[in-house]
């Protein structure tokens, strides 16, 4: 996985995520400020994550926290299942 900083200022992050466009719409789903995940073009264009509002950067990591919990509980959940 290649992550690529486009944009990093005090209230603006933009960053490429080679390859990965699943994993930039999961970030986006669980990510508490504003936060987008775009693809110009599918074929032509890497998928990108624009995060905005205060400490965006912070806010990708909360992000990335809660999607591991999450994938705990589902885990959790689907070992009780299967069982």
């Amino acid at each position: 996985m290649k992550i690529e900083v486009i944009k990093n200022e005090p209230e603006l992050l933009e960053i490429e995520i080679t390859g990965e466009e699943t994993l930039t719409h999961l970030i986006a789903r669980f990510c508490d400020a504003d936060c987008a995940a775009i693809r110009d073009h599918p074929f032509l264009t890497e998928p990108r994550i624009v995060v905005s509002g205060k400490k965006p950067a912070e806010s990708v990591i909360k992000a990335c926290d809660n999607i591991l919990a999450a994938l705990e509980e589902f885990k959790d959940h689907f070992s009780r299942e299967v069982k």
